[in-house]
Order: structure tokens, then C-alpha cells, then sequence
């Protein structure tokens, strides 16, 4: 894990991430971009114009951003535009669960774990950006990516997310499934804006759960996949998610695997059981993160996970206070660190 902090231009914070993670970013590409080392000039560009074209018309900052990690690595902007932009538009692993407290004495709380293939390593780290004439965020991040899609802004707003069962019909052309969270961060102030935002958007055709909660109190998940999209509230205070979809206007779009659901809808079962336990809050988050019980493990290792996933880092936010606590790896085993926006 990395912390790093930028402000100034989109070129800038790029620039600047890019030098503080460049001893990181050659093994961040080693995965993000293998199955494009043989790709020519000719060949990016191609796939550039026709996948990335929805993307950089709406976000171009992100590609400013891209060609400052570029430039502040070291590293041909190809490569950084590949991994930014191009190598995850494609069905994410189902992995990653998401918390929502409305009202607690520690006021609105978010909290969520990152659950990736073991396989792929542990990549993840926070960035603190302060860009000229827009909001702070304070976000995990990747080395050699533009992604800053869970995490709090300035204005109290907290994002988290997950992965969703829904698979619709491919849509024409459509965002960039890390950069549309990154603009949600960057741009809404609220969670009426966010999703106001996400509905002005077309995602991937698998889809994401968007876990969103402001400072007043206000939350919801948000269920997306290409231009369908569905908003759940909480019930008593509480909100979750998982990587399944539960509205009904998504049933029509879950995919066809048993043991994925299944996995997935243990770990929603386990974290409304265990959320309802004690007082809505910090503490209670941080005893959710940390459950290793099975079926329905939230803080999952990859020697026996069903899916062989690991939980590479968990946060706890608090959008009221402009507070993110960060677990740099299990949070059943390691420290809480604080961070402020």
C-alpha cells in the first residue's frame, strides 16, 4: 500500500502521482496491460477510438491526468492510458462488500473491503488530490491508473462499490467502469447528485453496485448495468450490498452461475445479521469488516475463499467528518489508520 497526495492541474496530479508511485507502477503494469504487450501504435489507437471515445469525451481531465503519470514515471503514455482506461473494461472479479449507516453517534458511515483475485497481488493505495477549481478527494487508487472511485470528497460525500450480477444487452458505448465512479467523487456533492450523475451515464454491461452516503444522512445503492439502473433505500438505517443485484427491476438481468450468487448473497446475509447486532456506528463497521465466519466471510482469505479472492484493503468513512479510516490489508489482523480530506 501507498499514500500519496497532489493538487494543481488534472496534468499535475498526474505528474505528481506519477513520480511518488513510479517504483510501484512497472508491477502494476505487469498485470493491468499483459494482454497488450504486443500491441503496435497502429492497434491502441484503434481500440482507443473505438472503446475509450464515450470515456474521453465526458472525463478528458482523466486522459490529462493519464499523460502526467506518464510523464512523472517515466513510462510511455500508452501503457498508462491501457491500464487507466482499457484494461478493465471487461466483468470484474466478484469480490468486495460495501456498509451504510444513516445516522450513528459518529454520524453517517461508510464502510467497505476490497476483494480482489489473490493472483493479481496487492496493488491498492489511497491518494489525497486537491485539483484546481474543483473538490478534494480522498480515494483508494492503483499505480499507473487515473482510478479514484471509493473513497469521500469535500462536500461529504462518501462512495463505495462492488461488482453486480446484472448482464444486459452491450450497450453502443459506454464509460470506463473505474473512471464513472472517479467523476461521481470528483463532481457530486450529494447523494441526489450522484445519482442524478450515474442515471446521465451508460456503464459496462455487467454492471456495479454503487454504495453512496452523504453528510446529512442521505444513502443509497445504486444497481447499474448500461443504461438500466435501479436505486434501493435503506430500511432502519441500515444499507448494503454485496455482488448481486436485489431490486427487482435488475432480477431480468441476473447472470446464470449458482456458485458466484451464492457466494455473494452469503457475505449480504452475514452483514445484515451482523450490522443489526449492535449500536449503528464505527465499531459495529469494523466488527462486520472483520468477519471471517463461513459461509459468508466479509474480510476473506484466498486459502479459503470459494473463489480464491483476498481482501486487500477495507475503509471506514465518515463524510460528516471529511474522515477515512484505512485498513491496509485484513482488518480481523491489522491497524486502522486515519486520514482527513
Amino acid at each position: 500500500m501507498f499514500y500519496v497526495e497532489a493538487s494543481g492541474s488534472p496534468y499535475e496530479i498526474g505528474r505528481q502521482i506519477g513520480e511518488a508511485t513510479k517504483l510501484a507502477i512497472a508491477n502494476s503494469l505487469d498485470m493491468l496491460t499483459a494482454r497488450f504487450r504486443h500491441w503496435g501504435e497502429a492497434q491502441f489507437e484503434r481500440a482507443r477510438e473505438r472503446q475509450m471515445a464515450y470515456t474521453e469525451q465526458r472525463a478528458p481531465e482523466l486522459v490529462e491526468e493519464a499523460r502526467g503519470i506518464a510523464d512523472g514515471a517515466g513510462v510511455d503514455f500508452r501503457w498508462i492510458y491501457l491500464a487507466s482506461f482499457y484494461a478493465s473494461m471487461r466483468r470484474g472479479p466478484d469480490g468486495c462488500s460495501n456498509l451504510i449507516f444513516t445516522h450513528s453517534p459518529d454520524g453517517p458511515v461508510l464502510a467497505r473491503t476490497c476483494d480482489l483475485p489473490a493472483h493479481e497481488g496487492k496493488h491498492a493505495g489511497l491518494a489525497l488530490v486537491r485539483p484546481e477549481g474543483g473538490m478534494a478527494v480522498l480515494a483508494g487508487t492503483w499505480p499507473g491508473t487515473t482510478w479514484r472511485g471509493t473513497g469521500i470528497n469535500e462536500a461529504g460525500l462518501a462512495v463505495g462499490g462492488s461488482s453486480c450480477s446484472a448482464d444486459v444487452p452491450e450497450p453502443p458505448e459506454c464509460m470506463n467502469p473505474h473512471a464513472l465512479p472517479t467523476l461521481v467523487l470528483a463532481r457530486a456533492e450529494s447523494v441526489a447528485d450522484a445519482i442524478a450523475l450515474l442515471g446521465s451515464l451508460v456503464s459496462p454491461r455487467w454492471g456495479a453496485n454503487y454504495a453512496l452516503v452523504d453528510a446529512s444522512g442521505d444513502a443509497a445503492v445504486v444497481e447499474k448495468a448500461g443504461t438500466h439502473q435501479a436505486v434501493r433505500r435503506p430500511e432502519d438505517g441500515r444499507l448494503w450490498c454485496t455482488n448481486h443485484s436485489v431490486s427487482e427491476a435488475m432480477a431480468p438481468f441476473a447472470i446464470d452461475d449458482p456458485e458466484k450468487l451464492a457466494e455473494s448473497r452469503d457475505r449480504f446475509k452475514a452483514i445484515g445479521r451482523l450490522s443489526g447486532k449492535d449500536e449503528p456506528g464505527v465499531e459495529c463497521a469494523r466488527t462486520v469488516l472483520s468477519y471471517t465466519g463461513r459461509p459468508g466471510a466479509v474480510c476473506r482469505y484466498a486459502d479459503e475463499d470459494p473463489r480464491g479472492n483476498q481482501t486487500e484493503w477495507a475503509f471506514i468513512a465518515r463524510p460528516a467528518d471529511g474522515v477515512l479510516e484505512a485498513c491496509f490489508s485484513h482488518p480481523d489482523r491489522d491497524p486502522w489508520h486515519e486520514f482527513a480530506v
